[in-house]
């Protein structure tokens, strides 16, 4: 099972592993977004803003810091 998932998601781990820190911090933010933007169901629509505008940053921080052109489809 290990060996399966290496061979399906080593080149995003070898890219990943090549990134400056403070550029794995922007994709964990990313991922952590996202993964919060999805997982929550709210009531008030304060919150659903805040949350959106949470993964808006998040974007714009993914974009700015990290070299997505490496990372292939």
């Amino acid at each position: 099972m290990k060996n399966d998932l290496m061979t399906l998601f080593s080149d995003q781990l070898h890219w990943f592993a090549h990134l400056e820190l403070k550029q794995r911090f922007c994709v964990l933010y990313f991922c952590m977004s996202f993964g919060i933007l999805l997982s929550i169901f709210f009531i008030n629509p304060l919150l659903e803003f805040l949350v959106v505008l949470n993964f808006g940053i998040s974007v714009r921080l993914l974009k700015r810091h990290v070299p997505l052109n490496d990372l292939e489809d």
